[in-house]
């Protein structure tokens, strides 16, 4: 029985609108692919995953109405043209649902630690199960149909050893040692990370109804491009294979199947992803060659979502997220 009104914090006002604004600017796209997909088994997980999507919002959508929060505006069916011609394949489209759930796992699982309050810990423990049954299901499809590309083996060593160099964190100048586990896993997620965020702005400059757009998705594209090769060129130095791209995956169609807006606001959340990405990745790196990779890719992904964020502003499509009161301005009497 409730007892008293306990209010939601900053950090749950923060995680229930982003939350808001990722699962509406995702359920358009997810309809379109269920309105194009052929493979039954892959359509199931895409129903699956708009089924969780919905879900998600109706339910963020009482809890803003309860605490009269005003609703986001976000996105909605009139960002999608589900009769427009198949843009990707059946297999990226399966990527694409992997990416979700994935992607979905962090965020929840910080907006989980994040929340205090009882029911919206129970929010997003749900959606922690959902977006991991979701990538779970993705990943047994991929692994059926043989297009999960794992990551590179390693050998087994005889023995636990000890580090006696310090030319184990060298990586400028001189021999570079081979990469280690955790490093060999981060450049793989990277890798894979770019391949899959460049097919899917290959798409969208495509299909983009703004010449603006067009050249910033291009953009956006030489970026990946750039940092799939640094990454190649990593793997190949420790005699290891890197993984496929996904290029292939998507049609000649120039016919928009998304607005504008819902494309520049799934590139922006891509560099989000990615900062974030690497941010993790560059911890978890010794060599300090590869910690300089990171850094500058870390700035020109920086760049580009800057310059994104810019496109939204002047076009009036960026949505102010929630913010402390601006006292100074009170005070002033700017309201």
């Amino acid at each position: 029985m409730k007892t008293h009104n306990i209010k939601l914090t900053s950090a749950e006002i923060g995680v229930l609108w982003a939350t808001y604004m990722a699962e509406s600017a995702t359920s358009p796209v997810l309809k379109y692919f269920i309105e194009k997909v052929e493979d039954q088994e892959i359509k199931q997980v895409i129903q699956l995953a708009l089924h969780y999507s919905i879900e998600h919002i109706e339910t963020i959508t009482k809890i803003f109405q309860q605490e009269e929060y005003p609703v986001p505006i976000g996105f909605s069916d009139q960002d999608v043209n589900i009769h427009a011609p198949r843009l990707y394949s059946d297999t990226y489209m399966l990527t694409f649902i992997r990416n979700l759930g994935k992607a979905g796992t962090a965020a929840d699982g910080m907006a989980f630690s994040m929340s205090a309050r009882k029911d919206i810990r129970d929010l997003y423990y749900n959606c922690l199960k959902h977006a991991a049954k979701t990538e779970d299901a993705a990943k047994e499809v991929m692994l059926s149909k043989g297009v999960f590309v794992r990551p590179p083996y390693i050998a087994t060593p005889d023995k636990p050893t000890y580090v006696e160099k310090q030319s184990f964190l060298r990586g400028w100048f001189g021999e570079r040692r081979t990469l280690t586990a955790d490093e060999i896993s981060h450049i793989y997620l990277n890798h894979s990370n770019n391949a899959y965020g460049k097919a899917l702005l290959i798409g969208f400059s495509q299909t983009a109804r703004s010449e603006e757009l067009r050249s910033y998705f291009t953009r956006g594209m030489e970026i990946s491009r750039s940092f799939i090769d640094t990454f190649h060129k990593l793997f190949e130095e420790s005699t290891l294979p890197a993984p496929m791209t996904w290029d292939t995956e998507v049609t000649e169609s120039t016919e928009p199947p998304f607005s504008d807006k819902l494309m520049l606001f799934q590139s922006n959340a891509l560099s989000s992803i990615g900062i974030g990405n690497m941010g993790g990745s560059l911890a978890l790196s010794m060599r300090r060659d590869i910690t300089a990779k990171y850094l500058k890719m870390m700035k020109d992904i920086g760049l580009f979502a800057e310059d994104g964020l810019n496109i939204m502003i002047k076009n009036k499509w960026f949505e102010r997220p929630p913010q402390a009161i601006d006292r100074e301005n009170l005070a002033k009497g700017k309201g």
